[in-house]
């Protein structure tokens, strides 16, 4: 077992974390429901899926941490660690708690959110009693139910590429070594099919993750600091806008009308331009209220504090954004150049160029818990990051949009699907913190003692894939990785070019950002539903 101190160091920030995440969940549902068209077991749904994602993320600062706590800096294990079995039991330990988190994501996906969604969707239909609602729900997630236990059973039976046991002479020296490493996580991994079958549906699942992660947090790691620093309109100036169009607009509406109860007949086209201009209003009326109720708001009266603090988390978030893309490109030119290749998921058995993420993130394990926190940052800024595309682009089923985001007016069925793609970019989350710090992800601050070729000196080298089980631990979550990588491979190469696309996709993004205009306060707040509501309460 850990000792005290370690068991400290490990538990209290994740309590601590434990806690910070449920508040933010809660706070964060509760600012996108709709008050008037909230249902409760969807908001506990939804609270639950972010609670889930946000807490696999902080899993792994907590798996890296006690892989590097097992060794002292001169690169010996420490005593409590000394024992293979022993750290192996640790090791299982953190594993079954991956497995956990990962069993609850692939059961909110696939079985809660579908029955939630369906049972909510049908109380919007006349006739529906409880019953039949329960019957319609229980009808849709069966099918659900039956993809997932189809993707189980291909997990399970499908045949797997099998690890060498030898390697031939043609074979390189670092492929060599990591087959031979690969062959220790085998023999821990490959007794049970079980596992096999929830990789594979875990797999499938993050690889929808991964392509979610592309269009949605491609963007969003540009339009989510920029929007911070550039802000919006200034509601005064809009407010004299909209008041000038109003006047502008209302003049010529009058016009029309005086026409018309004179007695001439109105030609069509300027029945059209009286229907275009009498929509307008509408649109402008709806304008001045949002902008009327925003300078109403206690964050519009305290601006003054508030905007500064704004442009300073903006600017910290797109140098982390820059830094992210930065480590990203080069980790994706390292593997062009130094990885094993597609048959073997591009694994990078050492690193060759420098990484900015790597290098922080293992200088900073040296002070606790500066590596925590700025893990959790970056979880949460992914998170963030996400949110702000999904906010801008909307949820799409293919080349229909199904629902937009917006504050206080997203429906229980456009929150249950916000929250499933949030869970679903978490798992695509896990490969993207793997590929922008390899090194740390996988070995922490490890170190060995490695013995210089034909003398009796020794260095002390970082832990890298073609070190020995005896010398270095890796963490669970590179193990889960690694081994599927080569298992199906196929995964280990769709990651990888994956990687590509979110690097050209978010230099794209961020080019569109910077160049467009800065928004208006009501951008994105007025849809269809606003202008029928408005009919309505004119008819009343």
């Amino acid at each position: 077992m850990l000792p005290s101190v370690a068991t400290l160091y490990t538990i209290l920030p994740f309590l601590l974390s434990f806690v910070v995440i449920l508040v933010f969940c809660i706070f964060y549902v509760r600012r996108y429901r709709n008050p008037y068209e909230s249902d409760r077991c969807a908001t506990i749904t939804s609270i639950g899926a972010l609670f889930v994602s946000l807490l696999t993320c902080a899993l792994i600062p907590v798996d890296i941490f006690i892989v590097s706590y097992m060794k002292t800096s001169d690169g010996d294990f420490k005593d409590w660690a000394s024992n293979l079995t022993q750290r192996m039991v640790i090791e299982n330990a953190v594993l079954y708690s991956y497995y956990t988190l990962y069993s609850l994501i692939f059961f909110c996906i696939l079985i809660v959110i579908p029955f939630v969604y369906f049972y909510y969707e049908e109380k919007s239909e006349e006739g529906f009693t409880s019953e039949g609602r329960l019957c319609s729900a229980i009808k849709y997630t069966l099918a659900f139910l039956f993809v997932a236990v189809t993707l189980l059973l291909i997990g399970a039976f499908i045949p797997l590429q099998e690890i060498p046991s030898a390697v031939d002479n043609s074979t390189s020296s670092n492929s060599s070594e990591w087959i031979n490493e690969l062959r220790f996580i085998w023999d821990d991994f490959s007794r049970n099919r079980g596992e096999d079958a929830l990789s594979m549906v875990l797999s499938i699942l993050t690889s929808f993750g991964v392509l979610l992660l592309i269009v949605y947090t491609g963007f969003g790691m540009s339009s989510f600091p920029i929007g911070l620093i550039r802000g919006t309109k200034s509601a005064r100036l809009e407010m004299e806008r909209i008041q000038e169009s109003h006047l502008t607009n209302q003049t010529r509406i009058n016009g029309l009308r005086d026409k018309q109860r004179i007695g001439s007949k109105l030609t069509p086209r300027e029945r059209r331009q009286l229907s275009k201009l009498e929509e307008n209003e509408r649109i402008i009326t709806l304008e001045e209220q949002y902008l009327l109720t925003y300078r109403g708001s206690l964050f519009y009266k305290l601006r003054n504090l508030v905007r500064p603090l704004q442009i300073g988390i903006g600017f910290i978030a797109a140098s982390l954004s820059l830094i992210v893309w930065i480590s990203l490109l080069l980790t994706n030119i390292d593997k062009a150049m130094n990885s094993l290749g597609m048959k073997m998921g591009y694994a990078l058995p050492k690193r060759s160029l420098p990484n900015p993420i790597d290098i922080i993130l293992v200088a900073f394990q040296t002070v606790f818990p500066l590596d925590y926190i700025l893990i959790i940052l970056m979880a949460l800024f992914f998170i963030m990051a996400t949110m702000s595309g999904v906010k801008n682009l909307g949820i799409w089923f293919f080349f229909v949009r199904l629902y937009k985001i917006r504050i206080n007016k997203s429906t229980p069925q456009a929150l249950l699907l916000l929250f499933s793609t949030l869970m679903l970019s978490t798992l695509g989350m896990n490969i993207l913190f793997y590929c922008i710090s390899p090194q740390y992800v996988s070995w922490g601050s490890q170190h060995y003692i490695q013995t210089i070729a034909n003398t009796t000196n020794h260095t002390i080298s970082d832990c890298n894939s073609n070190t020995t089980r005896e010398n270095c631990t890796m963490t669970r979550v590179s193990v889960l990785l690694v081994r599927f990588f080569y298992k199906v491979w196929f995964f280990g190469a769709f990651y990888y070019w994956s990687m590509w696309a979110l690097i050209v996709i978010s230099f794209l993004s961020a080019l569109y950002v910077i160049i467009r205009p800065t928004k208006s306060v009501t951008e994105g707040l007025l849809d269809d539903e606003d202008l029928e509501q408005s009919d309505e309460d004119l008819r009343a």
